[in-house]
């Protein structure tokens, strides 16, 4: 590897990310390969920076950074032979868990030393929301409002990390249209609803509260087809068993009113009036329609 080129993509701004740790990570990267390093200034400058070292025929682009900041880098690597490798500087840093990898940023900065040094990659399947792609959830409605509701105020977000997500949930619920049903779901040419929920998954887990994963599906891998969860009409206390059971391992699953589908190769979510959309927990444009595709083997990540 002592001939290979490689760049580190690092979003200053992510929660965890701290000067003396992005040091760190440009020394060790920097004995291994011939490394460039980049500072993200605003939203999608990661997809340029990564589509500029797929270019150039580097090996594999390093993440220091959060969810975003990976899925706006998967955007340019997809379908490309230029690798992904992750150290996590967000919040959540939900595709570290569902990739197995440590979520200590030291510790996977070791590991992702001996993933370079070997050229050691496993390949994945990611989805497809309309022309973005995703590596772990997509949504549209509630969870895609509560994310634009908290990325609205960056601010309080860092201050406040989970509990932001846990009070604009209660807010959202408490004055969106969710609650009474928003989202109608088309599978194999069937449609059902309207629901107050319907999450889609690429892995597991969904999302995390602190060091407790939320496994909205369980049993997602990179390695099947999408899984849907969706909720009927329901009030708060219907929506907090819901969060319970994921908090628990996925017991809701056999909740009245929850449907967990598995494995679907497409499908397609609606609502009649534009709602958010969100891929890896990024809150997207409004929309009333987006189809939902999984795409095998789209993606290598540094293992």
């Amino acid at each position: 590897m002592s001939d290979a080129r490689a760049t580190l993509v690092v979003n200053p701004a992510a929660t965890t990310t701290r000067p003396a740790l992005r040091d760190l990570i440009v020394a060790a990267l920097g004995g291994v390969v011939a490394l460039d390093v980049h500072h993200t200034t605003g939203r999608g400058h990661a997809t340029e920076l990564a589509a500029a070292a797929v270019a150039r025929g580097d090996r594999a682009v390093v993440v220091h950074g959060g969810d975003g900041t990976a899925n706006e880098v998967v955007q340019a690597l997809a379908g490309t032979t230029t690798a992904l490798g992750l150290v996590p500087g967000g919040g959540a840093n939900v595709l570290v868990r569902a990739l197995d990898l440590p979520t200590e940023p030291v510790a996977a900065t070791a590991r992702l030393l001996g993933a370079v040094r070997e050229d050691r990659r496993r390949r994945v399947g990611l989805g497809r929301a309309g022309a973005r792609w995703f590596t772990f959830a997509a949504g549209l409605g509630f969870d895609a409002a509560v994310a634009r509701r908290v990325e609205d105020r960056p601010d309080r977000k860092r201050r406040l990390r989970h509990a932001a997500y846990v009070l604009d949930a209660l807010t959202e619920w408490r004055d969106g249209p969710h609650a009474r049903g928003a989202v109608h779901v088309e599978v194999d040419g069937a449609t059902t609803g309207p629901f107050a929920v319907a999450l889609v998954g690429n892995a597991s887990p969904w999302s995390a509260l602190g060091p407790v994963p939320l496994v909205v599906h369980p049993g997602a891998s990179f390695d099947r087809g999408l899984d849907l969860l969706t909720v009927a009409p329901t009030g708060l206390a219907g929506l907090a068993a819901v969060v319970a059971g994921a908090l628990a391992g996925g017991r809701h699953t056999a909740l009245p009113g929850v449907t967990h589908h598995r494995d679907l190769g497409a499908l397609t979510l609606r609502a009649t009036t534009p709602l958010p959309l969100q891929v890896d927990g990024d809150p997207l444009a409004a929309t009333t329609e987006v189809a939902l595709t999984a795409v095998p083997g789209a993606l290598d990540v540094l293992s």
